[in-house]
Protein backbone atom coordinates (compact mmCIF):
# COMPACT_ATOMS: atom_id res chain seq x y z
CA UNK A 1 0.00 0.00 0.00
CA UNK A 2 1.09 3.55 -0.44
CA UNK A 3 0.58 6.49 1.06
CA UNK A 4 1.11 10.31 -0.10
CA UNK A 5 3.17 13.21 1.48
CA UNK A 6 2.03 16.93 -0.13
CA UNK A 7 5.31 19.22 0.23
CA UNK A 8 5.40 23.09 0.03
CA UNK A 9 8.31 24.85 -0.14
CA UNK A 10 9.51 28.64 -0.72
CA UNK A 11 9.14 29.34 -4.37
CA UNK A 12 12.97 29.41 -4.60
CA UNK A 13 13.49 26.15 -2.70
CA UNK A 14 10.91 24.77 -5.34
CA UNK A 15 13.33 26.46 -8.11
CA UNK A 16 16.30 25.66 -6.87
CA UNK A 17 15.70 21.79 -6.48
CA UNK A 18 13.59 22.10 -9.85
CA UNK A 19 17.24 23.26 -11.81
CA UNK A 20 19.53 20.90 -9.71
CA UNK A 21 17.08 18.17 -11.05
CA UNK A 22 16.79 19.02 -14.24
CA UNK A 23 20.40 19.46 -14.43
CA UNK A 24 21.74 16.30 -13.14
CA UNK A 25 18.56 14.17 -14.78
CA UNK A 26 16.68 13.49 -11.43
CA UNK A 27 13.50 13.35 -10.78
CA UNK A 28 11.93 14.93 -8.22
CA UNK A 29 9.97 12.63 -7.15
CA UNK A 30 12.51 10.15 -7.01
CA UNK A 31 14.97 12.72 -5.38
CA UNK A 32 12.58 13.22 -2.38
CA UNK A 33 11.57 9.69 -2.34
CA UNK A 34 15.41 8.69 -1.86
CA UNK A 35 16.21 11.96 0.63
CA UNK A 36 13.09 9.97 3.03
CA UNK A 37 14.62 6.32 2.58
CA UNK A 38 18.11 7.39 3.67
CA UNK A 39 16.55 9.30 6.79
CA UNK A 40 14.63 6.16 7.31
CA UNK A 41 17.30 3.97 7.36
CA UNK A 42 19.71 6.30 9.39
CA UNK A 43 17.31 7.46 11.94
CA UNK A 44 15.03 4.73 12.38
CA UNK A 45 16.93 2.85 15.08
CA UNK A 46 16.66 5.90 17.62
CA UNK A 47 12.89 5.71 17.01
CA UNK A 48 11.25 3.40 19.75
CA UNK A 49 8.49 1.04 17.85
CA UNK A 50 6.30 -1.46 18.07
CA UNK A 51 7.69 -4.92 16.44
CA UNK A 52 4.89 -4.99 14.28
CA UNK A 53 5.88 -1.30 13.05
CA UNK A 54 9.03 -2.90 12.60
CA UNK A 55 7.96 -5.19 10.27
CA UNK A 56 5.55 -2.95 8.36
CA UNK A 57 8.37 -0.78 7.57
CA UNK A 58 10.84 -3.03 6.61
CA UNK A 59 8.03 -4.81 4.61
CA UNK A 60 8.06 -1.04 3.17
CA UNK A 61 11.58 -0.45 2.56
CA UNK A 62 11.91 -4.01 0.88
CA UNK A 63 8.78 -2.95 -1.84
CA UNK A 64 10.57 0.29 -2.14
CA UNK A 65 14.55 -1.45 -3.16
CA UNK A 66 12.16 -3.94 -5.53
CA UNK A 67 10.97 -0.79 -7.16
CA UNK A 68 7.42 -1.67 -6.07
CA UNK A 69 5.68 1.86 -5.60
CA UNK A 70 3.29 4.19 -7.13
CA UNK A 71 5.07 6.20 -9.92
CA UNK A 72 3.58 10.22 -10.08
CA UNK A 73 2.24 9.17 -13.87
CA UNK A 74 0.00 6.45 -11.93
CA UNK A 75 -1.05 8.80 -9.46
CA UNK A 76 -1.95 11.65 -11.94
CA UNK A 77 -4.17 9.24 -13.72
CA UNK A 78 -5.62 7.78 -10.81
CA UNK A 79 -6.71 11.36 -9.87
CA UNK A 80 -8.02 12.24 -13.23
CA UNK A 81 -10.25 9.21 -13.07
CA UNK A 82 -11.68 10.03 -10.01
CA UNK A 83 -11.94 13.75 -10.93
CA UNK A 84 -14.19 12.71 -13.78
CA UNK A 85 -15.91 10.39 -11.86
CA UNK A 86 -17.09 12.79 -9.68
CA UNK A 87 -18.11 15.99 -12.20
CA UNK A 88 -19.96 13.06 -13.83
CA UNK A 89 -21.67 12.38 -10.89
CA UNK A 90 -22.17 15.73 -10.11
CA UNK A 91 -23.65 16.58 -13.20
CA UNK A 92 -26.16 13.86 -12.99
CA UNK A 93 -26.92 14.80 -9.33
CA UNK A 94 -27.78 18.62 -11.56
CA UNK A 95 -30.37 16.69 -14.11
CA UNK A 96 -31.99 14.58 -10.98
CA UNK A 97 -32.62 17.85 -9.19
CA UNK A 98 -33.91 19.88 -12.09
Amino acid sequence: MSKSITLRLPQDEYEAFGAICDERGYSKTGKIREYIRNLVKEELERVIISKEGWQRVAAAINEIERGEFVSFEDLKRGFASKTLDHKEGCQKRKQITK
